[in-house]
């Protein structure tokens, strides 16, 4: 009995043995299954760095790229700017003749005879040209015949009547015109659209005397209005 009892304690210890020896075996490959695991994280770290230092070097070498290429610009900006030379133009003075014509052309005087003159040269050919379009008189029935050259004689007395007429009434106009602007423009020492309302107040309303002050007013009115929509629309100031 005492042999068998040994027998079985033996057993057991071997038993217990063996299952240290298992529980060591298990234990030494989980702490080498983790060693690996920390090996691999290690290893994925180092990877990464290198790619962070790797994208730094590529930033630093296109920023120092970059910066080459600017001062490399700037310096042949400047090298231009060094070679080309600048030109001045040569300040041309008046001649004393042209002095006196611009003095001439400032004259109030001076500007109202042209301006009468252009007027009534303006309005001899209007009046010709609408004194054509107008309708012939039919002579009466019982009138006596009238040879061609007569009819040629009064045509041309009636165009020759007509444009007189528009050549007086657009050389007023051209007179009384400029020479109020004139006269606005040396007493305010100014050169501005205001000039012209002025102007064209006083020509419509002399022009329009004979109306009476209703007609005057309009005269005044209508011509401000046309004057200064003129100078807007031509920027004479």
């Amino acid at each position: 009995m005492r042999e068998r009892s040994d027998a079985a304690d033996a057993d057991a210890d071997d038993a217990r043995e063996t299952f240290a020896s298992t529980l060591d075996a298990d234990d030494a490959v989980s702490r080498a299954s983790t060693s690996t695991d920390e090996v691999v994280i290690a290893r994925l770290d180092a990877a990464g760095a290198r790619n962070a230092q790797n994208a730094t070097n590529v930033d630093a070498t296109t920023t120092t790229t970059t910066t080459t290429d600017d001062a490399s610009k700037a310096t042949n900006e400047r090298a231009k700017k060094k070679t080309t030379k600048k030109t001045y133009e040569r300040v041309k003075l008046p001649t004393p003749e042209e002095v006196y014509q611009q003095d001439a052309m400032d004259n109030c005087a001076v500007k109202t005879a042209m301006s009468c003159a252009l007027g009534g040269a303006l309005g001899g050919v209007m009046g010709v040209v609408f004194g054509a379009f107008e309708p012939m008189e039919v002579p009466a029935v019982d009138a006596p015949k009238v040879t061609v050259r007569e009819t040629i004689k009064q045509g041309l007395r009636s165009a020759g009547a007509r444009s007189w007429s528009y050549a007086k009434g657009f050389a007023a106009f051209g007179a009384l015109y400029a020479g109020s602007e004139c006269a606005v423009e040396k007493a305010r020492a100014r050169h501005d659209v205001v000039n012209s309302a002025y102007a064209g107040c006083f020509t419509g309303g002399v022009m329009a005397r004979s109306s009476g002050p209703s007609g005057i007013a309009f005269g005044c009115a209508t011509m401000a209005a046309l004057s200064v929509a003129m100078d807007k629309f031509m920027d004479h100031h």
